[in-house]
């Protein structure tokens, strides 16, 4: 049976809200539950709902509909006849096909790089752990050389059913078959690499391209290097946070460079030639005007 959240629940409004209401809640969700900012398995999931709950019920005539009949297209929306029969007679009117293809989870990790990188920009490899597709049974649980069957739980629906008896009538639970997984199948004998999980766990060690000019707390996503997918799904994508460690000489201020100089009260006034560090390590010559000031800036380019 279909269940569907509460949209005004789900954004944690009232029934009467406006619509400033409701755009300050969404705004509020979206950004603690965005998937570049939360790492939770459920972020994206929930970014969606709440997207969706905000679309509703921001559109007038959608928003008059879910108030009307719980759905925004109106009627009975996602609870239909066949839905009516499953729950009062337990019937099966539509075989469920067994779980398809299952995409792989992002991966997200934080490294620590030197400011000479984040100016100039490297290659770097770093090693991820993470769920690869088992090179024995390639990816189908199953020890080669042996074969797989329906599930005898359910049958090859992938999922289970529980009827239950209430004052209204029967309802009927529907879950994921725990014997299989959702897969529909199951194998005869297990493959000894992977348990019949068709993934293992590896230290894989990846190529990343640290863009120069790259700031503090920003993120570089690597396509296809999270884990690997289930059922022959597609495999996620690996996110990594960059952290500057502190210099000893330098601080950044946006794209800028910042060096602290001591001047002595005579250099100060009457100005100097001086020699300041480089981010690569040499040194360069400096002009201070006459009159220089305890904070000035002076600048050099490039």
């Amino acid at each position: 049976m279909a269940t569907q959240t509460d949209y005004y629940v789900l954004l944690g409004v009232p029934r009467s809200a406006t619509d400033e209401q409701i755009r300050s809640a969404y705004r509020k969700l979206a950004r603690q539950f965005h998937p570049d900012v939360n790492s939770a398995s459920d972020a994206s999931e929930r970014f969606k709902a709440v997207t969706e709950a905000y679309e509703v019920l921001t559109d007038p005539q959608r928003r008059q509909r879910y108030d009307m009949f719980g759905s925004a297209t109106g009627g009975l929306g996602d609870f239909g006849i066949g839905d009516l029969f499953e729950t009062f007679f337990g019937g099966d009117l539509r075989r469920r096909e067994a779980r398809g293809p299952m995409r792989g989870a992002d991966l997200r990790m934080e490294i620590e790089i030197d400011l000479l990188d984040a100016v100039q920009g490297r290659e770097r490899v770093i090693t991820v752990p993470r769920l690869e597709t088992c090179e024995r049974c390639h990816g189908n649980g199953a020890e080669p050389g042996t074969s797989t069957s329906t599930c005898a739980t359910c049958n090859g629906r992938g999922e289970v059913r529980q009827v239950q008896q209430s004052v209204f009538g029967r309802f009927v639970n529907v879950s994921t078959c725990p014997r299989c997984g959702g897969a529909g199948k199951t194998v005869d004998k297990q493959c000894i690499h992977c348990r019949g999980e068709g993934r293992e766990r590896k230290d894989r060690e990846i190529g990343l391209t640290i863009p120069a000019g790259i700031d503090d707390g920003q993120q570089l996503r690597v396509a296809g290097e999270g884990e690997a997918g289930m059922r022959g799904g597609p495999t996620g994508d690996l996110y990594v946070l960059i952290r500057l460690k502190e210099h000893q000489l330098f601080r950044r201020e946006g794209d800028d460079l910042v060096h602290l100089a001591r001047l002595s009260p005579s250099q100060a006034a009457l100005g100097d030639e001086i020699s300041v560090p480089t981010i690569e390590g040499a040194e360069t010559k400096v002009r201070v005007p006459a009159g220089a000031q305890h904070g000035q800036m002076v600048r050099v380019r490039g």
